[in-house]
């Protein structure tokens, strides 16, 4: 299971997952789980999607505390998140079922997981270079 975790994007499962559950369950996406009175008395509704959503944004936090790793893995991973980005852009404009504010988000958490992931390692790169250049003085 580490080994999964370290080596795929996790956001792409998420991308996965909900164009399956569109595809083939499409009414699902459509429910409710619960509804609860907020103290101010409006009510809140939590669904299907808005859980898709919740799981996405736990993701790209997992997805940010991976790029802080660095290694030759990291560039072959930012390449893959890169192809998963353009591929949930991709699905979200060309395919009617992810045409979705949900899956829009989902795609928006993709480029940030990119975006994010070469910035890292930018910042990470940066830092390693200027330690090599005192050390070497």
């Amino acid at each position: 299971m580490s080994a999964f975790y370290r080596q795929v994007p996790l956001i792409g499962v998420l991308a996965v997952v909900y164009l399956i559950v569109a595809a083939v369950f499409e009414t699902v996406l459509d429910r409710t789980l619960f509804n609860i009175d907020l103290p101010s008395g409006a009510p809140w509704t939590f669904g299907v999607r808005d859980l898709f959503v919740v799981l996405g944004l736990v993701l790209l936090y997992l997805e940010i505390l991976k790029s802080t790793r660095t290694g030759r893995g990291q560039i072959v991973e930012h390449i893959v998140s890169m192809l998963i980005f353009i591929g949930c852009l991709l699905l979200f404009l060309l395919v009617r079922k992810t045409g979705s504010t949900t899956f829009l988000l989902i795609t928006v958490m993709s480029a940030i997981d990119v975006i994010a992931g070469f910035t890292v390692s930018i910042v990470a790169a940066r830092r390693d270079l200027e330690i090599e250049r005192v050390a070497g003085t």
